[in-house]
């Protein structure tokens, strides 16, 4: 979790840095479009989910005792791989103009030009992607968190130093040459390292006859073809921004980076470090065991996230105002930039939700329902992002990626507690709608009390901006927490005690040392 937020920092330092060289126009819009066409083929070959489909595999030959044929499988998933993105990155390369008509259509002659060089500059980057999460997965199974952790960081460092040394040279290009070097670095070459402290062991193979490669196969395969909602996302606000006024992918990409600081601080941290254990106690037909932690991981998220998602709304502008300081953002930005996040933030909780509900499924070896879940979702969405973008242009946009996500999630909530037999999903309902109820009522309170505090601080400037957002944050954390325990749920008194007692410990430890 550490290591997600220092990411999520420097993934908001990232953007502040695009900000602050650039600012937000047709050029930012070109550069966040360029992301489309790598994404889209990381995702073909499924290196975004390697690590959750391998996971399960290499458990498997833990579980039975015999790691050696879990190595024997890795080589060949690395071999296979490795050749199979080296192909897709070389077609395209050859075919980016093409591909770029059709993932973002709405751009002119110059814009789509300035797309198809970055693209074609920031493509090779998707092997270092898929070799990282082969090689970060055997970390993940062998108990191993650190190196794979430090991927984001490079990463990200990479980009802003890519920026902040190259912009004033190359302009928006040096951001790309900095996704190239995060790439190389923080996801293949420190992953080689991190993979060999954790005794992987390669034999270059290409026995794609074998059993372990087969079943990684079948679990591959339904994340391939399908089309999630949770990576489509991105792309379909890219192509209807294509045709909207310009700046409005950047308006929109820096309100979705605000709303997955929590999002990744809490939900992928979790999701992660649940997974594994997950998938143990399944491969060990721990059932029970698996659902009690599938209930204490969602009822931590939803404590978490849900309060912050609704202080979130309440303080958009004057925490914009705050981030976006000192950069070239001028004031209509800055204004369209916390409204798109208003809505971001009305689907925080699913998009932490389905993180875990996914790799419940995964932890299972069931890869093909969240894929037909996400596919029909992504394509029944469709004319829900058409509708509202007609009628709410850039703010549709985030409002039907909101409403599509949480749809997907309650979706794949019902299959997975179905699927493993629980019948306790009643009360994880139940303790969900008193911490809704209880966020909703300290978030409109706090989003009042804002209002009224704006007519004392000058909230505009980064020092006011900065004295609002503390003061109204303390106040709607401390309310909501009330309002919690006035509702009587018990987790709220059982974290309050396990936070008194590690600070107790802590306190003991250092009078004794």
């Amino acid at each position: 979790m550490a290591s997600v937020l220092l990411s999520r920092v420097l993934g908001f330092f990232r953007e502040w840095t695009v900000a602050h060289k650039i600012g937000a126009s047709g050029i930012t819009d070109s550069y966040y479009a360029a992301f489309t066409l790598p994404d889209f083929l990381n995702y073909l070959v499924a290196a975004g989910s390697l690590s959750v489909t391998f996971i399960p595999v290499f458990s498997k030959y833990v579980a039975e005792e015999n790691e050696e044929v879990g190595w024997r499988v890795f080589s060949i998933v690395t071999g296979v791989m490795g050749l199979l993105l080296v192909a897709v990155v070389l077609l395209g390369e050859m075919y980016a103009p093409h591909l770029i008509s059709l993932l973002a259509p709405g751009f002119g002659p110059v814009e789509k030009a300035r797309v198809v060089f970055l693209t074609r500059v920031m493509l090779p980057a998707q092997f270092c992607f898929c070799m990282g999460a082969i090689l970060s997965a055997v970390q993940y199974a062998k108990g191993e968190f650190v190196v794979p952790s430090l991927a984001p960081l490079v990463y990200n460092a990479f980009i802003i130093l890519g920026g902040v040394l190259l912009a004033s040279r190359i302009g928006i290009t040096g951001f790309a040459v900095g996704v190239v070097a995060g790439a190389i670095i923080g996801n293949f070459l420190l992953q080689v390292y991190g993979a060999i402290r954790v005794g992987a062991k390669f034999t270059p193979s290409l026995n794609i006859r074998h059993p372990g490669f087969i079943m990684f196969v079948k679990l591959a395969i339904p994340i391939m073809l399908a089309l999630s909602l949770s990576f489509t996302d991105d792309w379909v606000i890219r192509w209807f921004g294509s045709y909207l006024q310009p700046a409005s992918i950047t308006w929109l990409t820096y309100g979705k980076t605000l709303m997955r600081v929590p999002l990744g601080i809490v939900g992928q941290a979790i999701g992660v470090a649940s997974f594994p254990v997950l998938a143990t106690l399944y491969s060990e037909g721990r059932l029970d065991e698996m659902n009690r932690m599938l209930h204490a991981t969602m009822k931590g998220l939803v404590l978490m996230l849900v309060p912050i998602a609704a202080l979130t709304m309440a303080q958009s502008r004057p925490l914009v105002h705050l981030v976006f300081s000192h950069t070239r953002l001028h004031e209509f930005d800055l204004d369209s930039t916390a409204a798109t996040l208003v809505f971001f933030s009305l689907g925080m909780f699913g998009w932490g939700a389905q993180n875990i509900l996914a790799r419940g499924f995964y932890a299972t070896r069931d890869t093909i329902t969240p894929a037909v879940v996400g596919t029909g979702m992504t394509f029944a969405s469709l004319p829900l992002y058409w509708l509202f973008v007609r009628h709410g242009q850039h703010l549709g946009l985030a409002l039907a990626s909101s409403v599509g996500i949480t749809i997907y999630t309650i979706l794949l909530f019902v299959l997975l507690f179905r699927r493993t037999h629980d019948r306790q999903a009643g009360e994880l309902l139940w303790f969900s709608a008193k911490v809704m109820l209880a966020s909703a009522v300290g978030g409109i309170v706090s989003w009042k009390f804002s209002n009224w505090l704006g007519g004392h601080i000058a909230w505009r400037s980064m020092h006011g901006a900065l004295a609002d957002v503390c003061i109204v944050s303390t106040f709607g954390i401390v309310l909501t927490a009330l309002l919690i325990w006035i509702l009587r749920v018990p987790e709220m008194t059982m974290y309050a005690r396990r936070i008194y007692r590690g600070r107790t410990r802590v306190t003991v430890g250092d009078t004794s040392s």
